[in-house]
């Protein structure tokens, strides 16, 4: 069933029934250390991001892309990802790799998001119109120390 949801300066016509069943067939998962790491971090994010990721019908724990850049001076990775979902962008300026900034992005605590029609690694099966909500975060290291000789990724 489509809504509209008003996001900041977005208005956005989604099916987050859709989009739910899509993520409770069961998504793969990267399962390297620095992914494993931010899916152990789900609990902890910012309650508004994950609020977020519940009205548009997104499980946390199921990024479609993760990229994990070293800690930086406060022992936080920085986290660029994305997610799709079902729904289309009535009103508001897209987000593009070449074109992240202030006015077509919005900071939810230590998120900050965008949404792109420029989609990467959609599953087959996904069903349409598809959108991509793409995300930047600093996260803590949550789990066992990192052992690098270890790391599979």
């Amino acid at each position: 069933m489509k809504s509209q949801l008003k996001i900041a300066n977005w208005l956005l016509e989604l099916d987050s029934n859709q989009t739910q069943k899509f993520y409770a067939k069961g998504v793969d998962v990267c399962n390297c250390a620095y992914c494993s790491n931010f899916t152990a971090s789900t609990g902890r994010m910012s309650s508004k991001f994950i609020a977020l990721l519940a009205a548009l019908g997104i499980d946390p724990k199921m990024p479609a892309e993760l990229s994990e850049f070293p800690s930086n001076e406060e022992g936080l990775h920085t986290y660029l990802g994305f997610y799709h979902f079902t729904g289309t962008v009535i009103e508001g300026e897209l987000t593009t790799s070449s074109t992240w900034k202030e006015s077509n992005t919005l900071k939810l605590d230590n998120f900050t998001i965008g949404f792109s029609t420029e989609l990467m690694f959609v599953p087959e099966d996904f069903p349409a119109p598809v959108l991509q909500l793409e995300f930047e975060v600093d996260l803590p290291w949550v789990l066992k120390p990192l052992d690098k000789t270890a790391d599979n990724q």
